[in-house]
């Protein structure tokens, strides 16, 4: 389907770049340390504790949280940006199309 009709220059453009958004997720990813709840481990007496990754998101309004193994951080990583990415795209493109509904409008 042609978009040349249903957009401008501009959501084409958008639309193109939304084409190449690879898996993405929405959230935040954040590395925190804690314990690990072991008693026996260094982190419940004395050591350091162990870095943890994080991925919060909301649902409604309760802010949910899943623990992320460290093998999936790089990759997490990399959806949690895709999922900005997307979500500046589609922003931009509502305002082109708000634009573009604006320019055929018709004069009375």
């Amino acid at each position: 389907m042609s978009t040349k009709n249903i957009t401008s220059e501009q959501g084409r453009k958008i639309l193109a770049e939304l084409r190449k958004i690879k898996p993405f997720i929405q959230g935040s990813l954040s590395l925190t340390k804690k314990k690990c709840g072991n008693p026996k481990c260094r982190c419940a007496t004395e050591g350091p504790l162990h870095e943890t990754a994080l991925l919060t998101w909301k649902e409604g309004k309760k802010t949910k949280t899943i623990y992320v193994p460290n093998h999936l951080r790089n990759e997490v990583s990399t959806w949690v940006e895709e999922g900005k990415k997307l979500k500046k795209l589609m922003a931009q493109m509502s305002k082109a199309q708000r634009k573009f509904l604006l320019s055929k409008r018709t004069k009375k």
